[in-house]
């Protein structure tokens, strides 16, 4: 859990320090797509990271609430696939990238341009799936902290019902341009937290066996 939290903060710091656009624009990812397959490909190892993650929580949590954790540790389960499904449309646009940039025909640029765009269309529909089914998981996971605050106390149980609410605005902003874009962030920050505070804890409860 320590190494999924510090993947998604440094890829906050990366956003912000490469000025990358997201959702990542089409003609963006053509031209240039070093930034954002670099930067997807680090995501990638930070979703598939939470699996073992929410398995730990399981364990940890399933004696307070055990329905409700098996709900969200299955909503968790699936929201990797969807995750890796949407950063992978990412890739496959850097292997057409060279085509695009090689080409003089502007029938065959505005062809790859098409197939790009489309490839971000997919690739928000499952980061938005995706972002919902975590955000209901974490609150889930939340509610549950708050029944058994003996476990990891109850403070944490309100930040990660935090984090799942702004994580949920952020499954919004992938579709709706108005939403402001603090709110994902406020989500990925407090996500971050929750997470390396619980890492931490179950560290000390693993030695503690």
């Amino acid at each position: 859990m320590f190494a999924a939290a510090a993947i998604a903060l440094i890829f906050f710091i990366l956003v912000i320090a490469t000025k990358q656009t997201l959702p990542v624009p089409a003609k963006e990812a053509l031209e240039d797509p070093f930034g954002p397959s670099a930067l997807f490909t680090l995501t990638i190892i930070g979703e598939v990271l939470l699996l073992p993650s929410v398995l730990a929580l399981y364990f940890s949590l399933k004696g307070v609430k055990k329905t409700p954790m098996f709900i969200a540790t299955a909503l968790w389960v699936l929201c990797v696939p969807m995750f890796l499904a949407s950063r992978g449309q990412i890739l496959a646009i850097s292997q057409i990238s060279s085509r695009y940039l090689a080409t003089t025909d502007e029938a065959m640029k505005a062809s790859y341009l098409a197939s790009a765009e489309l490839a971000i269309e997919i690739q928000n529909l499952y980061a938005m799936m995706a972002l919902i089914l975590l955000s209901v998981a974490s609150i889930i996971i939340g509610i549950v902290m708050l029944k058994g605050k003996e476990v990891f106390g109850k403070r944490i149980g309100y930040v990660v019902i935090g984090a799942g609410a702004f994580t949920l605005f952020g499954a919004i902003t992938v579709i709706v341009e108005e939403v402001p874009i603090i709110f994902p962030i406020i989500g990925v920050i407090l996500g971050a937290i929750w997470q390396l505070y619980i890492g931490f804890k179950l560290y000390k409860m693993g030695n503690k066996v």
